[in-house]
């Protein structure tokens, strides 16, 4: 008597879809594997993945990819088949990535002139040579493609930030708030953007709803040896709660007496709110408020004959008056932000509709003289070089004089200031060159996904400005 068994296994598959739990896009290259085997397979340009299972049983299936939250979902699996259905990925924004990665010179953030060339923009891409370049070169030394800030895009929450009058944008109107303006999309160049169609340089968009931010609070404390001294943050985030409500706040306090260049003070002082509502999975309503004060001494620039004599961190802008350090060039900075935006997402259409409106004072001091010595220690007449280069034959004894006298007294002298101004006129006064500005934008953004090889963008904003610009006298140092 013969007998034969013939054993058959089935095999069980696990499907799903994996989607970007803010734009509600599919993610392609995400890893789904079954945790303790080695069964794993990536996603499809649908977001799509499909795992086959040998054994029932109860297992953990691990859903990661790179600037995700990774998600492991318990799963028991019987015999037949398991489709976990959609699977939103949040966006890992606990940690600042080298892809948004911004360096800015001083001179980027002071922007004491208006037809400044400054020196580096922001950088934000996971290029390697550029993120090495930003790193090692520092921020004065290397510049993408030799172009300007204003050759790129920073927008909050799809709203254009750069400056009406010469398209930089102004970091310090939310500096400080890192907290919550670290949840950032870049596109670099003249790339296919969501929200904009760029400048040469790319784009930026900050992203401030706190629907997106992990809930939670944060204290933080820091010293630094550069722009400022010292740092204390604070930030609460509620993320989406059961009524649909999420609302964030943050504070931060930034101070130097000075910073590494000598007499730069610096005294700031930012606040943010946003509070968001969430009507259903297609619609949400935003409201976000930002106020950063700002109050800092600026450097100057220096030649290298003053560099040897008194070393890289002379600034002739500061001198001592009653004890205290006084800077004649300070720059001082409020301009508020508020902003309202109503958003659409749906799993083809996405629209974004925002209104905001700014204003504020920016302004700049500065020392003035009338048929009086220019009272800047640098200038070139008080300096050696003056006497060793003149056109009737170098005078060394006079440049040994010059060189002592600016070495005893390298910095501003207020007293002298005081003492020139005793007369009935005032030989110096200091003042300062301000603008106020009224800012409307209005723009709305839309984004049509067609099938999944085509999307079509589109958008529209209106901005209007009105500015004053004018002179204002400060100290007459005790003139009449």
């Amino acid at each position: 008597m013969l007998s034969h068994t013939l054993l058959a296994q089935d095999v069980m598959l696990v499907s799903g879809t994996i989607l970007d739990a803010r734009s509600k896009k599919p993610l392609e290259d995400v890893t789904v594997s079954i945790e303790g085997t080695q069964t794993s397979t990536l996603t499809e340009i649908s977001g799509q993945f499909q795992l086959s299972i040998a054994n029932e049983g109860e297992y953990i299936v691990n859903v990661a990819v790179k600037d995700f939250i990774t998600k492991r979902l318990p799963t028991d699996i019987e015999n037949q088949d398991l489709e976990l259905g959609t699977i939103y990925l949040e966006r890992d924004i606990s940690v600042e990535h080298t892809d948004n990665l911004i360096t800015l010179t001083d001179s980027e953030l002071l922007d004491d002139e208006v037809n400044s060339n400054s020196a580096a923009l922001l950088q934000a891409t996971r290029d390697v040579f550029l993120n090495r370049a930003a790193f090692d070169f520092g921020q004065a030394f290397f510049r993408v493609r030799g172009y300007d800030s204003q050759n790129g895009q920073v927008m909050i929450n799809g709203i254009v930030m750069n400056k009406f009058f010469d398209g930089r944008p102004q970091w310090n109107n939310w500096g400080g708030l890192n907290d919550v303006t670290r949840n950032q999309q870049f596109q670099n160049g003249l790339e296919a953007s969501d929200f904009t169609f760029g400048g040469i340089l790319g784009n930026t968009n900050i992203d401030t709803r706190p629907s997106g931010l992990r809930p939670g609070t944060r204290l933080s404390a820091s010293a630094s040896n550069r722009t400022y001294a010292g740092r204390l943050m604070t930030t609460f985030n509620s993320g989406l709660q059961k009524n649909r409500w999420a609302y964030s706040v943050s504070a931060s306090r930034r101070w130097a007496k000075q910073g590494h260049i000598d007499g730069t003070l610096y005294d700031a002082l930012s606040l943010f709110g946003a509070v968001e509502y969430q009507f259903n999975a297609n619609h949400s309503l935003n409201f976000t408020g930002i106020f950063a004060s700002n109050r800092r001494g600026r450097s100057s620039a220096i030649t290298e004959e003053v560099f040897e004599l008194v070393g890289k961190k002379y600034n002739p802008y500061w001198g001592i008056q009653n004890g205290k350090i006084r800077n004649s060039r300070e720059r001082k900075i409020a301009e508020p932000i508020l902003m309202m935006n109503h958003f659409y997402e749906s799993e083809r259409l996405q629209l974004n509709t925002g209104i905001a409106y700014q204003l504020g004072t920016n302004a700049r001091s500065r020392l003035g003289y009338y048929n009086a010595p220019n009272p800047d220690p640098s200038y070139y007449r008080y300096l050696p070089s003056y006497y060793i280069n003149s056109s009737i034959g170098a005078n060394f004894v006079n440049a040994q004089l010059a060189k002592e006298g600016f070495l005893n007294h390298p910095q501003l002298d207020w007293q002298n200031i005081y003492t020139a101004n005793s007369g009935e006129k005032a030989a110096y006064v200091l003042y300062d060159d301000v603008s106020d500005d009224v800012q409307i934008t209005m723009n709305m953004i839309g984004n049509w996904t067609m099938n999944s090889r085509l999307q079509v963008d589109f958008g529209l904003a209106h901005k209007s400005l009105v500015s004053d610009n004018y002179s204002m006298i400060d100290d007459l140092f005790g003139a009449d």
